[in-house]
């Protein structure tokens, strides 16, 4: 597993994932890919004043920027970012190799981290979402941070 990212000054960077967790700030990271704009749709990109930050974070729908509010309210959240990271991995089905961008980044106060997800209806995880948060959600458990689908406010 490898991840690619962003530097601040806009390098572009590629590490495995346990060098990357040692040395990367993903809460500083630019996203790694724009959201895109669907015509038709009610809602688009925007950012979000983030409290515990002091900066915006870049958010993609309206079910993102939900998540971001709950996540800037929680005291132990010290730092967050949209899209900062590609996850890249060989698939060991097929031997294809893979790519994941998950759409959010928490970092906690005790220095570990929440990549997520978003959705914005719960049924809406096709088989190559659930693929991947499978594998993200392993890797991020080897390392003692987590992946995790946050599910839409009722």
């Amino acid at each position: 597993m490898e991840v690619a990212f962003s530097s601040p000054a806009g390098q572009v960077g590629q590490l495995s994932w346990e060098q990357a967790v040692a040395s990367v700030r993903f809460e500083e990271l630019a996203p790694v890919s724009a959201f895109p704009v669907v015509p038709g749709r009610r809602w688009g990109p925007g950012w979000w004043w983030s409290a515990s930050t002091g900066r915006h974070v870049v958010h993609g729908s309206a079910a993102m920027c939900t998540q971001l509010m709950v996540l800037d309210r929680d005291p132990a959240v010290t730092g967050l970012a949209g899209r900062p990271a590609r996850f890249v991995w060989r698939d060991e089905a097929d031997g294809r190799v893979r790519s994941w961008i998950p759409q959010l980044f928490a970092r906690y106060a005790d220095g570990t981290g929440l990549f997520a997800d978003c959705p914005s209806d719960p049924a809406s995880s096709g088989a190559r979402a659930q693929r991947a948060g499978a594998v993200l959600e392993a890797a991020c458990a080897r390392v003692g941070w987590a992946y995790r689908r946050l599910e839409p406010s009722p």
